[in-house]
C-alpha cells in the first residue's frame, strides 16, 4: 500500500502519520474531530473542572493509542489499578492485553500511598523515575493535583516546564489535565498553557435532560485534518464515547 507524503505503514499494517500518533477507533471517530491524531513531540493542556471528562477523554486517548500500537504511561491521582481497569473496561476498552505485554504502564500515584507520605515532592521525584518515560506518550491525570503543594512560584513551574520540554524534544507526547480549583494560584500553569501544542478546555452541559461533555478547542497545532471549535459526547457504559454532532452550537 502506497501511503501519502508523511505517512507510513507500521509493522502492524496500521497506516501512521509521522507527525503524529494515531488515536483512531472506529466506533467514535473522535480522531476527526480533533486534528487526525495527537501531535509527536508535544505539550497536550486539558483543563476543565471536576467531572467535565477529562479523565473520560484520557482513558479514551490512551485506549485509542494502544489499538494502534502506541505505548503509554498513565499517572493517575485518583484511581488505583483495579479502579483504573473496571473504569476501561466499563468503557469497553479491554487493556489486559497491553498492561501484560508493558505497552501500557500504570502508576496510580495518591490512592495507596496519600496517608503515608506527604505530596510535596511526588513530582519532584517523577522527574528521576526514568522507566515512566520510555513509553510515546505519557498522561498525568491530573497534574494540578501532583504539583499543588511543589509549585511555590513561577521559577519552580518553568523548572518543571523544561523538562517536559525536553521530553517532547525526544518525540514523546505529554497530556496533562488540570482543574484549576485544585490550586490556590492558577496562574502558575499558565507557562503549561503556553508551551502546549494543544489546548482543550472541557465543561458538562445538560441538554434535553442528560449530561454532555463538551470539548472546547482553543488551539491544536499540527493537524492532519480540520479542527472543529467545539466537539460533544456522551460517556456510555459498555461502549465508550457517543459523539454528540448536533448538541453542541
Amino acid at each position: 500500500m502506497v501511503c501519502p507524503t508523511g505517512w507510513y505503514l507500521s509493522s502492524g499494517g496500521i497506516k501512521v502519520s509521522e507527525k503524529g500518533y494515531q488515536i483512531s477507533l472506529e466506533r467514535d471517530e473522535l480522531h476527526n474531530y480533533l486534528g487526525g491524531y495527537l501531535p509527536k513531540g508535544a505539550i497536550i493542556y486539558l483543563e476543565g473542572p471536576y467531572s467535565s471528562g477529562k479523565s473520560v477523554l484520557c482513558q479514551r486517548f490512551t485506549y485509542g493509542l494502544l489499538k494502534n500500537l502506541h505505548t503509554v504511561t498513565y499517572i493517575s491521582t485518583e484511581l488505583t489499578v483495579r479502579e483504573f481497569i473496571e473504569q476501561m473496561y466499563s468503557l469497553d476498552f479491554p487493556i489486559a492485553s497491553p498492561l501484560l505485554s508493558g505497552s501500557l504502564l500504570y502508576i496510580p500515584v495518591y490512592p495507596l500511598i496519600y496517608k503515608l507520605k506527604p505530596r510535596t515532592d511526588f513530582f519532584k521525584k517523577l522527574l528521576t523515575a526514568h522507566h515512566l518515560y520510555q513509553r510515546d506518550v505519557l498522561v498525568i491525570d491530573t497534574f494540578s493535583s501532583l504539583v499543588e503543594n511543589s509549585l511555590k512560584a513561577k521559577e519552580g513551574a518553568f523548572k518543571y516546564l523544561s523538562f517536559l520540554k525536553r521530553l517532547a524534544a525526544l518525540g514523546k507526547t505529554i497530556i496533562l489535565t488540570v482543574d484549576n480549583d485544585e490550586l490556590a494560584n492558577p496562574l502558575l500553569l499558565d507557562p503549561f498553557k503556553s508551551a502546549s501544542t494543544v489546548y482543550l478546555t472541557l465543561t458538562s452541559r445538560e441538554i434535553g435532560g442528560s449530561i454532555t461533555k463538551v470539548i472546547k478547542i482553543n488551539r491544536y497545532c499540527t493537524a492532519e485534518n480540520p479542527i472543529e471549535d467545539t466537539v460533544g459526547f456522551k460517556v456510555s457504559p459498555g461502549v465508550g464515547i457517543i459523539i454528540e454532532i448536533t448538541a453542541v452550537g
